[in-house]
């Protein structure tokens, strides 16, 4: 006949896994990694946004002075059209 055996629970429990304690030191060196990466990421940003400036920049100031003569443009016919009105209808300034 099969008699139970007394077993030891404790040993199917798992430990805990020792914590390594971090020095100062250590510590002070995670940090100044993350910094040292996110201040080189920052600077390749950088270095891409004034890339691109520099390479569309010929297309802006096109841009730019179409859209001033065309204000220019409407602006005249304004004039000579608010000129033409008031001689219409004699209006003095």
């Amino acid at each position: 006949m099969l008699q139970p055996k007394l077993t030891n629970f404790s040993d199917f429990i798992e430990k805990p896994k020792p914590v390594k304690v971090k020095t100062k030191f250590e510590i002070q060196n995670d940090v100044n990694l993350y910094l040292n990466i996110t201040l080189f990421l920052i600077v390749i940003i950088g270095i891409l946004v004034l890339y691109y400036r520099g390479k569309y920049k010929k297309d802006r100031e096109e841009n730019a002075k179409k859209k001033i003569s065309e204000f220019e443009e409407y602006m005249n016919d304004y004039i000579i059209y608010d000129m033409l009105e008031q001689q219409k209808y004699n209006i003095p300034y």
